[in-house]
């Protein structure tokens, strides 16, 4: 779908990525979450961890942390590795009036599919984008646009 890291239209799961900084008396500790391309699983993975590993241990609190946060990273990657990549010519998607045009007959049903028990946005914007000739990217967009406007009537 959308990595919500770079914006672009590929692959994506869900991971949450940690990191631990040790100041002997206090701890800087920052997170990543959400779903992410593989190219930024890859950059914040190395990033975090590194960043743990060499200054995640220096103090109290900051000796338990680290171990935690460095299995939770490594673990979280490790089940990620099997992603495909993302396709060279990944971009982020931009919703054109034309692909509004196309979309606005399918809201109804397409809001009606995601209020459903056993919804899945990524199922459910492939389905729609291969019966309306858009990208599932497109699909994600204009549901996030629909619902903004209407959060901002109320």
């Amino acid at each position: 779908m959308i990595c919500q890291s770079c914006g672009i239209e590929a692959p994506t799961k869900q991971v949450t990525f940690y990191q631990n900084i040790g100041a002997l008396v206090v701890r800087f500790s920052q997170s990543v979450d959400g779903l992410l391309c593989k190219n930024c699983i890859h950059k914040n993975f190395w990033k975090m961890t590194l960043t743990t590993l060499v200054l995640g241990w220096w103090g109290i609190i900051s000796l338990i942390v680290p171990p935690i946060f460095l299995l939770n990273n490594i673990f979280r990657y490790l089940f990620s590795l099997s992603m495909p990549p993302v396709p060279e010519q990944a971009v982020v998607p931009e919703l054109t009036d034309d692909d509004r045009r196309k979309i606005s007959p399918h809201v109804e049903s397409l809001f009606h599919r995601l209020n459903e028990e056993t919804a899945d946005l990524t199922e459910i914007a492939n389905e729609f984008a291969t019966r309306i000739g858009v990208t599932p990217g497109q699909i994600v967009l204009a549901i996030r646009e629909i619902a903004l406007s209407s959060q901002a009537e109320t």
